[in-house]
């Protein structure tokens, strides 16, 4: 049974991010001893101090996970052994765009395949990311009435050729899905840098095809007319 405890501890709120500080509701501690190894397991219960939101951390050390260094000060060797930490949920990896939910109003299809890329990202499953990445594209350009039998080349042409790309979105779009054919036929994994761009890439295609719109005339309703010009 979980021993209750008034700890306070740094965690990683799912809601609030990283370096939050969260109360320890309750925490079970097991250890085991196979000689000459040995590992320590601490689960713990945590509510964010902040939004109040309740999480569950895991901290385990492995004995032969250790580092050594010297002392500059004392010149002698010193022990430490590395902390594995991990969450549940899971901890986003990249915040969701705000606009994400409007896609429901396009294709439910596409919001979903959207989705599935933070939960791919969130989880570490980098070329998984980097399919999906592509596939959301697929997705997006036959919702604009292109073809889904042409080849990505041709997809980025018949975008290109009815106006809903320019000749330097082109560019960026055939670099993602020049990434996405290479993580699933090429063994190619992408590094947290590499998967950014590309959402970086998607994002703006996404926005700018399906949100950008509705949100100018949403914002042109609200601007006030200019009066009239007084003749004198």
């Amino acid at each position: 049974m979980a021993e209750e405890t008034n700890e306070h501890v740094y965690g990683h709120c799912p809601q609030c991010g990283p370096k939050h500080k969260a109360d320890v509701l309750a925490e079970e501690i097991e250890d085991r001893d196979e000689r000459p190894l040995w590992w320590h397991t601490s689960y713990r219960i945590l509510q964010c101090g902040g939004c109040e939101a309740i999480y569950f951390q895991t901290i385990e050390v492995f004995s032969e996970d250790e580092l050594r260094f010297v002392d500059s000060e004392t010149g002698e060797e010193v022990r430490e052994y590395r902390e594995h930490i991990s969450y549940w949920p899971v901890p986003s990896r990249r915040g969701r765009p705000n606009w994400g939910f409007s896609l429901s109003r396009i294709d439910d299809d596409l919001l979903k395949l959207f989705e599935d890329i933070y939960t791919a990202l969130d989880n570490d499953l980098g070329v998984l990311a980097a399919i999906g990445i592509r596939t959301v594209f697929d997705r997006a350009s036959e919702l604009q009435g292109i073809d889904p039998t042409l080849t990505f080349a041709d997809k980025l042409n018949g975008l290109l050729k009815i106006g809903n790309i320019s000749p330097r979105e082109k560019e960026a779009l055939d670099v993602l899905v020049d990434a996405g054919s290479a993580a699933a036929h090429r063994g190619w994994r992408p590094s947290p840098k590499d998967l950014d761009i590309m959402m970086s890439h998607l994002e703006f295609f996404l926005y700018r095809s399906f949100v950008q719109g509705r949100e100018n005339n949403h914002l042109s309703g609200n601007i006030p007319p200019r009066p009239p010009r007084q003749v004198r």
